[in-house]
C-alpha cells in the first residue's frame, strides 16, 4: 500500500510540474514596451515592415511602415538594408509576421522583431493611418 501511495503522489507532482511548464510559456513575440519606442528606433534607422498585401496595407497601416508583402519575401526579395538593421514586422493576425521573421532570419538578418498582428501593435499604442 505504501508503494501505491508513493506512485500516486509522484504522478500528481509530475502532473502539476508539467502543467506549470506548459502554461508558463510566454508569447514568442518580443514586444516593445510601447509604439513610441518603435518610432524612436525608426528615427534611428530601424525599419517597420507591413508584410500584408497591398490591399490590406492601403486599407490602413501604422505610421512609418513600408509595404513589404510576405509573398515578396517568399519569392526571394529582401529588404535593401544591412543585415544587422533592426527590422520590425507585423501583419493582420501575427501569422505572416512570424513567417516573415523566420525567413528574414534564415536570410541572415540578425535583428528582426515580430510585433505580431494589428491588435498587438494597437495594444502598445500603434494607430492605423490610411
Amino acid at each position: 500500500m505504501n508503494k501505491i501511495a508513493w506512485v500516486v503522489v509522484s504522478l500528481l507532482v509530475l502532473t502539476g510540474l508539467g502543467y506549470l511548464v506548459i502554461n508558463s510559456k510566454s508569447d514568442d513575440k518580443p514586444q516593445s514596451k510601447d509604439f513610441s519606442s518603435v518610432q524612436s528606433d525608426l528615427r534611428a534607422g530601424a525599419k517597420l515592415l507591413d508584410v500584408r498585401t497591398k490591399e490590406e496595407y492601403d486599407s490602413g497601416h501604422f505610421a512609418g511602415a513600408t509595404l513589404f508583402a510576405l509573398q515578396d519575401i517568399e519569392s526571394g526579395k529582401l529588404p535593401d538594408v544591412a543585415r544587422e538593421t533592426k527590422i520590425y514586422v507585423y501583419c493582420r493576425s501575427g501569422n505572416r509576421s512570424s513567417q516573415a521573421m523566420d525567413l528574414l532570419n534564415k536570410a541572415g538578418f540578425t535583428n528582426v522583431i515580430d510585433l505580431g498582428g494589428l491588435s498587438d501593435v494597437q495594444k502598445i499604442g500603434g494607430v492605423l493611418t490610411t
